[in-house]
Formats: C-alpha cells, structure tokens, sequence
C-alpha cells in the first residue's frame, strides 16, 4: 500500500510539472525483447538514438534502473551481445516525455516510484543499444530511456 502512494504522489506532481520543450519535439525510446530466468533483455529496436523516435507529447513509462553490482547470470551469453547492467529494472506508470524536464528530474521521479538509489535508466548502462538487468517490465509499451551524448532526450533544447 505504501508503494501505491508514492506513486499516485508521483503521478500528480508530474501532472503539475511544466513541460519540457525539446528541438523537434522527440525523445527515445526503447523496449523489451525477451524475459528468462527472472532476467530482461531491453533495447533500442527501432529507436531512433541521434534525434528521438516518439512525440514527447506520449505518455510512456520510465524505465529505471537500480545498480546495486548484481553479478550477471551465468545463463547470459558472452558480454558482448547481452550487456549486464549489474542491476534491476522497473517501469514507472506513464508520463509523458515533455514533463520529463531534465535528467535530475527523471531520476527523481524513479526515487519517487521506486525508492533510494534508482534512476532513469541510459543507452549507454551496459555499453549501447540495450542491456540485460533483473526484472519483468511490460511487453505491451515502449519507454522513456535517456542518452547523454546526443539530442534524444525530451528536455533537450
């Protein structure tokens, strides 16, 4: 019960929250590819890394990470085809991209969902282009992910 709170807290304050303005109005996004072991596999999959791949104007999921130094499974194949991200992942409820002001906002608003330690997950928390963490996030949607290195974030100017 106390988790249903903190989110519905998250949820309303990001409902106040004044939009972000992102150049072309885009952000990326990825989504899950496979779940085995208690493991997901999540990834870009038609997203677009350099500009963003879905209107900030969606309402979309958070993807959000907690690297707490897992050990990757010894069921995952080599390191360099299924990134560990030596962590967990879940999905906050949706939000849409253009409330998502800054990356210190959407880290803030994992911590909101889920606790200490957790932040919105990166293109890059595993090397590139998707990772493999603890977890069982949705099949049914795409999700906010970040990148630090080019525009494809919704609060980029």
């Amino acid at each position: 019960m106390k988790n249903y709170f903190k989110a519905l807290i998250a949820t309303v304050t990001l409902a106040f929250a004044p939009a972000a303005d992102a150049s072309g109005g885009m952000g990326m996004t990825w989504r899950k590819s496979n779940h085995a072991s208690g493991v997901d596999e999540v990834g870009c999959l038609d997203c677009d890394a350099y500009f963003g791949d879905t209107a900030c104007t969606a309402r979309l999921p958070v993807l959000c990470i907690k690297q707490d130094g897992s050990p990757r499974p010894a069921s995952l194949p080599g390191p360099y085809y299924a990134g560990w991200a030596g962590g967990n992942i879940a999905t906050t409820l949706p939000v849409a991209g253009n409330f998502l002001m800054s990356l210190a906002h959407a880290n803030e608003t994992c911590v909101q969902f889920f606790g200490p330690g957790w932040r919105m997950a990166s293109f890059h928390d595993a090397g590139g282009w998707g990772f493999n963490a603890y977890g069982n996030v949705r099949t049914d949607t795409r999700f906010w992910v970040y990148i630090w290195d080019q525009p494809a974030n919704c609060w980029n100017p």
